[in-house]
């Protein structure tokens, strides 16, 4: 089957999204078993997603204790949670908000509290009565993962030393790290330009291409420099937490560059319905969240028009990339915020004002990491003029023309309908048809 994975991916997100009405469902599920193949996978995905969804939806007061993931200004997520119940810890299948400015990411923590469950992602939240973090208890992965967190805040701490004007600006750039206080969050927001702070397959894409340079400056092999650099990249979205958008554009790059090292065909659509399903396996309410919503639609609008995007090359081929990629989160923005109506066109020229910047904070994390420090402070002060490009491209963009969402959704549903009323009114025939 030439779309399994994809078809897996729309499977699971139906069982994910009809999951409350999964006993009804499931009678559904069983007429369409038997018929096409196609049927029959989704309706196995469905069925798996619905059960996946709906283990462990706790309500009460439980101790749990979790690893702290991502970090906010009054909550983390938390991963590889077990809670206490009859005399034994239990793992939960789902991921944890918990709402506590004590902990930190990259700590194991013990808290107590009340449990709800919402539909929504995360679908657990926990405000508390007590709780404690430390890093000393990490182990396996987590114990890599804290010390990746560790060099992030390094890095953090930084950029507040070296460009103070401008070190929120480099944070969020480069982490995705909530550090803009309310008024420059809200000039990004209206400026159109939110999806460059937020760590996505642009950042992916930008840190993986300076690895691949420059590891080829000591290995011209593919076998050592595609899985070097996409290990590489794995560890820098694995500072993101990682978020949604980061961990699906680093899983791509790993099963894409896996496959082109076995030199085996791949269906670019089928390798996101694949990543997708990895994602959801893990945590199903995932597809709930904003950031997984707009990362996968606008990979998925730009994979359906790359064939038509090869045709193009240039500063025309950036602004149509740039261009497809906000249609495809156009129908969110429309949902969850104000949408900037020059944002297609100034996306071209603020990419490539974040590219430099992106390279030269990847440099600074390599010149750290090897105690570099004084050239590290050289190459963040040089990078400081494109800092303040780019900030005064969004104090512009800021008090240019937005609409409200629903103004839009308004704007185009009638459209629709004048297209359609148009379209039958010369077509006759359609309509009775």
């Amino acid at each position: 089957m030439k779309f399994f994975w994809l078809t897996a991916f729309c499977g699971l997100s139906a069982g994910v999204i009809l999951s409350p009405a999964f006993p009804l469902t499931s009678i559904v599920l069983l007429l369409l078993l038997f018929r096409k193949k196609s049927l029959a996978l989704f309706s196995i995905f469905f069925f798996l997603g619905s059960l996946l969804a709906t283990i462990h939806a706790l309500n009460g007061t439980y101790e749990i204790v979790g690893y702290a993931t991502i970090e906010r200004s009054n909550y983390v997520i938390a991963t590889n949670v077990e809670f206490f119940s009859n005399g034994e810890w239990r793992s939960i299948f789902h991921n944890v908000k918990l709402y506590s400015k004590e902990t930190r990411a990259g700590e194991t923590f013990y808290a107590f509290g009340k449990i709800n469950f919402h539909f929504a992602y995360p679908p657990l939240t926990m405000s508390p009565n007590f709780v404690a973090g430390t890093q000393y208890g990490n182990r396996g992965f987590e114990k890599i993962r804290s010390k990746l967190f560790k060099f992030k805040q390094r890095v953090v701490e930084f950029f507040q030393d070296n460009a103070p004007d401008f070190s929120e600006l480099f944070s969020t750039l480069v982490f995705s790290d909530p550090s803009f206080d309310a008024s420059q969050a809200e000039k990004v927001r209206k400026s159109g330009l939110a999806h460059l702070f937020a760590v996505s397959g642009l950042h992916v894409g930008i840190v993986y291409v300076l690895f691949d340079v420059f590891i080829s400056l000591f290995s011209h092999s593919l076998f050592v420099r595609r899985p070097l650099s996409v290990l590489f990249t794995l560890m820098f979205a694995a500072m993101t937490g990682p978020s949604p958008s980061a961990l699906r554009a680093a899983l791509m790059l790993a099963v894409w560059n896996f496959f082109k090292l076995i030199d085996y065909p791949i269906e670019p659509l089928n390798v996101l319905g694949f990543v997708a399903t990895l994602n959801l396996l893990f945590e199903p309410y995932i597809l709930l969240s904003p950031s997984f919503l707009m990362s996968y639609s606008a990979a998925t609008t730009l994979v359906a028009a790359q064939d038509w995007l090869k045709n193009h090359k240039g500063i025309i081929a950036n602004f149509l990339v740039s261009l497809f990629a906000f249609l495809g989160v156009a129908p969110f923005l429309l949902l969850f915020s104000t949408m900037n109506v020059l944002a297609p066109l100034i996306s071209v020229p603020a990419v490539l004002l974040a590219t430099p910047l992106l390279w030269a904070s990847v440099l600074i994390m390599f010149l750290l990491t090897v105690n570099l420090y004084g050239a590290a402070a050289i190459l963040v002060r040089g990078a400081t003029p494109l800092a303040w490009a780019m900030q005064k491209l969004i104090d512009l963009l800021s008090h240019s023309l937005n609409m409200p969402g629903s103004f839009l959704a308004y704007l185009l549903s009638s459209a629709l309908l004048l297209l359609l009323l148009w379209h039958f009114g010369q077509s006759p025939k359609n309509f009775t048809s």
